[in-house]
């Protein structure tokens, strides 16, 4: 698409609205300095031509620091994104590399989520087996240990955990 000058005025003017600002006061301390040199004032001309040169240096800061800022919020923008340097910067390649994102993490969250299930079983089948075990001990010895004793307090304290499958849904 083709960026008229007015729309790429009004992109930059959007970007760093310091630079035209200085530009157009460096232009009018330039315009002052003209006519107070036209008028035969040079006193007035010298100061305006000073201003002239204070204001461009600003102006120039102002490019500068703006440049920069700019290149590191598109810095962090790529990084967002997970875009490269040196590819290209339109729509469908950024929206393929955030799908692809999205597809990564999404793996990664299941796998985290499998392990974790995975975990869950094996605490479960443990207390199971404590448990079964500390009934077999007091029911062995008809006097049960204070350990043994604490296991199947415990354990009738415990809510009773339904097991399920996983409810997770994709987006």
């Amino acid at each position: 698409m083709f960026e008229t000058w007015t729309d790429k005025f009004k992109r930059k003017f959007n970007e760093n609205p310091w630079v035209p600002l200085g530009c157009l006061a460096t232009c009018g301390a330039l315009i002052m300095s003209a006519y107070k040199m036209r008028r035969g004032q040079s006193k007035e001309m010298n100061y305006w031509l000073r201003a002239r040169v204070a204001l461009q240096g600003a102006t120039l800061v102002a490019l500068v620091g703006g440049s920069m800022a700019i290149q590191k919020q598109r810095n962090k923008d790529k990084e967002a994104v997970g875009i490269e340097e040196g590819l290209p910067r339109n729509e469908g390649n950024v929206e393929l590399v955030r799908e692809g994102k999205k597809e990564a993490d999404r793996k990664e969250f299941e796998e985290r989520l499998k392990d974790a299930e995975a975990a869950h079983e094996e605490e479960m089948a443990v207390r199971r087996l404590t448990s079964a075990r500390a009934k077999e001990t007091i029911a062995a010895s008809g006097k049960p240990s204070a350990r043994a004793q604490a296991s199947v307090q415990k354990e009738e304290k415990a809510p009773a955990v339904e097991e399920k499958k996983s409810s997770w849904k994709f987006w």
